[in-house]
């Protein structure tokens, strides 16, 4: 199985391929059997040696620690912490396989002493299927203990009282190691807060079926698409053969912005950039040699506005950015100009605010790259319903805009028509001001070269996280966005060795 057919489920699609599988022939206590077994390899590799308690649920999430239980009780101390009965199909079964492989079985002041003298507790309570306040349910004291303990946890398939649609989560803040998913990743993993509280995400195969059930379908970014979709440069190239990238912002109270998107272009491989900002802000741009910047002519505040000078540049390029230290008091004539061109166009920063005044229709060439506050003013959402459920929020504006788009943050969703695809590079020293300056750069380049809009938006984000992984590595939170753009071209060469990225492992 590659790497790129890896899907990201809803709880449907999960139950979807769980059917299939059955219905081709496997058995449940088959499939539980395997996820069992995964997750108590996961926790022998990663904690190779202590004492282990388990606390299982009523349902297959509760079975996935009952089998875990059975396999690591043969190498160490395991105990089982019953929080509800288990009522899965041949519980009784695997409970007494279980018990005699030496796994005990303990409730009450014996099972507490037990989970706070653990090395590692695995969280089997509650799985996909949980809906609600999981601080209202049977599992609350159980997570606060571990909480206040502060143990480490390893959690089976999904940490209780996660919603594996969204990520919401109510519960207690835990040491959570990481979370063995089974067959697939759920959104609420890459949601939030779920993506915060899961610690490592690792996707066990179980031998389900990979592909999407529904018309939605989503996907990981991953070596082999971004090295299918890396543009190929040829010998006898010449600088216009690379790319033609022109970026338009800047203003008098933020003149460098439009320069840290120029730079991040021609890193990332464009032949010729240039960097057009109002006339008053030319004297203030600090650049480099390799780039060219135009003053055009501006309102009487110092803002751009749309003129024939500046027509003329944006009809020379491959690809244009426009937003980067625009200010907030551009009209959109701005966007009336750049629309007739019809040149792919990354639309970013104070240029989104724009587009909910503007309400016109979109031309299909341009991508939209927002953070979760300016998708919530163009959808007329607060930030908060936007981070409540990602997925949703970047659908709804794919269609309603009709063009590709990305919702930045930790990881990134790009939308295209019905797909979105999840980004799994990436590091929180990118939150940094100007890093959102330097992913349109490299978009442009990407779409300079010939990339359509999809792929463009999901190779650029994969190659900017990449970018802040090395950075961090290097710098921690001293990176910047200037020292970022630096880190552009190892961020490369870590694609093309089809490095694999940390934030997902694919357990096997």
């Amino acid at each position: 199985m590659r790497e790129r057919d890896q899907p990201v489920w809803t709880v449907d699609e999960a139950r979807a391929a769980d059917q299939q599988a059955m219905a081709e022939g496997v058995p449940y206590e088959g499939l539980l059997a395997v996820a069992g077994w995964q997750l108590a390899r996961y926790v022998q590799h990663r904690v190779p040696s202590g004492a282990v308690a388990i606390l299982t649920g009523p349902g297959s999430n509760g079975g996935d620690g009952w089998v875990a239980a059975r396999h690591l009780a043969r190498r160490r101390p395991v105990t089982v912490i019953p929080v509800l009965a288990p009522r899965f199909p041949g519980a009784e079964g695997w409970v007494r396989a279980a018990q005699a492989a030496g796994a005990e079985v303990v409730e009450g002041d014996e099972a507490l002493a037990r989970l706070d003298t653990a090395d590692v507790v695995v969280d089997a309570i509650f799985g996909t299927g949980f809906h609600g306040s999981v601080v209202e349910s049977p599992a609350a004291p159980w997570l606060h203990r571990l909480s206040e303990r502060r143990r480490p946890v390893i959690a089976a398939d999904i940490l209780s009282g996660v919603d594996a649609d969204t990520g919401s989560y109510d519960g207690p803040p835990l040491e959570v190691l990481a979370t063995v998913t089974m067959g697939a990743a759920k959104w609420g993993l890459v949601g939030y807060p779920g993506a915060e509280v899961s610690g490592q995400l690792v996707v066990a195969d179980i031998g389900l079926p990979q592909h999407s059930f529904a018309e939605v379908g989503g996907r990981w970014l991953d070596p082999a698409v971004a090295q299918a979709w890396w543009p190929r440069v040829g010998t006898l190239v010449q600088k216009y053969d690379r790319g033609h990238v022109v970026v338009v912002g800047g203003s008098r109270s933020m003149p460098g912005a439009p320069v840290l998107a120029a730079l991040a272009a021609l890193k990332a491989g464009a032949g010729l950039v240039e960097v057009v900002v109002p006339e008053s802000a030319l004297g203030r741009v600090t650049t480099s040699p390799a780039l060219i910047v135009h003053g055009v002519p501006e309102a009487t505040d110092g803002d751009l506005v749309w003129s024939d000078a500046l027509k003329h540049l944006v009809s020379r390029a491959d690809a244009v950015v426009v937003g980067p230290g625009l200010g907030r008091r551009v009209g959109t004539r701005l966007l009336d100009g750049l629309a007739i061109l019809h040149k792919p166009t990354v639309v970013d920063a104070d240029a989104l605010r724009l587009l909910a005044e503007w309400n016109q229709p979109l031309p299909s060439t341009w991508v939209l790259t927002p953070h979760a506050g300016e998708l919530g003013a163009l959808l007329g959402w607060p930030r908060a319903k936007v981070n409540a459920n990602r997925r949703e929020a970047v659908l709804e504006a794919a269609k309603k805009f009709q063009v590709p788009l990305l919702l930045k943050g930790r990881f990134s969703l790009i939308a295209e028509d019905r797909t979105v695809w999840v980004n799994p590079t990436g590091h929180s020293a990118l939150a940094t001001a100007g890093s959102g300056d330097v992913l349109s750069g490299m978009v442009a380049r990407l779409l300079a070269a010939g990339l359509s809009g999809g792929p463009a938006l999901a190779l650029a984000t994969y190659w900017h996280g990449w970018a802040g992984e090395l950075g961090a590595d290097a710098l921690g939170y001293a990176l910047t966005a200037v020292d970022l753009v630096d880190w552009i071209g190892p961020a490369s060469g870590a694609i093309l060795q089809g490095r694999t990225p940390r934030a997902v492992e694919w357990w096997q």
